[in-house]
């Protein structure tokens, strides 16, 4: 397993599986003010981080909340390699994905894209093809070229046929499993005040796995949905069913061709 090293803005070198990932990444996590979202992010807060990747949602959370408890769950070997390093001393990391059920899962692991890696088959196809899209295509917003054409993958791509072959190269990775209830049971937790779920179309599956008496510990929510906007409609219904106040943000790429939006949902009361 070979990671690289990359630098953030702000001058730190981190840890990553591919350079250009992290670029794109920085500009969708640091440049989404929770709070504009009403989140709020309690300074010693119990923060829980689900597809953690390589863990920059949650180093962008301990800037702003440097006495906070994080969790970070990355089922993918080569991402966790990363998310270990990058929140060694920091958090607390754990090599599984969190679902309905406790077990193991299949994914298709992207080593050339490892943020596209997923359990759900229709969403990781329609994260494919509007990627696809989006390198390849002519329609795409602009500002979505513009962030790409600043990571390098989209020239990386238009001189090399062999760099995209990559990009979408997958392997197939079987991953343990455990639920929110169970974690929530071991790790003794009264509450979390931001549950944050970034899972590739198994959204619903992470949620699935709480248990009806732990609903009331959770505060607030940040769900990145990949199934469109029906689907985080739905989505955003059922929460305000179980007592929260909801909004729906545009993640950038549904700017574009991608089917991802995010849902921000705080408990009323």
């Amino acid at each position: 397993m070979t990671l690289c090293l990359t630098t953030l803005p702000d001058g730190r070198q981190i840890h990553c599986v591919n350079a250009y990932e992290v670029d794109f990444s920085v500009h969708e996590i640091f440049n989404d003010d929770l709070t504009a979202h009403g989140i709020e992010l309690p300074a010693d807060g119990v923060y829980l981080d689900v597809g953690a990747n390589i863990g920059l949602f949650s180093l962008h959370l301990l800037d702003q909340c440097p006495g906070a408890r994080v969790f970070a769950y990355e089922p993918m070997p080569e991402a966790f390699a990363a998310l270990e390093r990058n929140l060694s001393g920091k958090a607390e990391v754990f090599a599984m994905g969190l679902g309905a059920v406790p077990g193991e899962l299949d994914f298709e692991y992207f080593p050339g894209i490892t943020a596209l890696s997923s359990c759900h088959g229709e969403a990781s196809t329609a994260l494919v093809n509007g990627m696809r899209e989006i390198l390849f295509g002519s329609s795409v917003d602009r500002k979505i070229t513009d962030i790409l054409d600043k990571t390098g993958a989209s020239q990386q791509v238009a001189v090399s046929p062999e760099f995209a072959d990559q990009l979408f190269a997958t392997q197939k990775v079987r991953a343990r499993i455990e639920t929110l209830s169970q974690q929530i049971r071991r790790h003794q937790l009264s509450h979390i005040d931001l549950l944050k779920i970034d899972t590739e179309g198994a959204e619903k599956d992470v949620l699935a796995g709480l248990d009806e008496a732990d609903w009331p510990l959770i505060r607030q929510l940040v769900v990145e949905v990949h199934l469109g906007l029906a689907e985080t409609e739905l989505m955003q219904k059922q929460l305000e069913a179980r007592g929260f106040r909801t909004m729906i943000g545009h993640h950038p790429l549904a700017n574009a061709v991608m089917p991802v939006f995010h849902i921000y949902a705080k408990r009323l009361v």
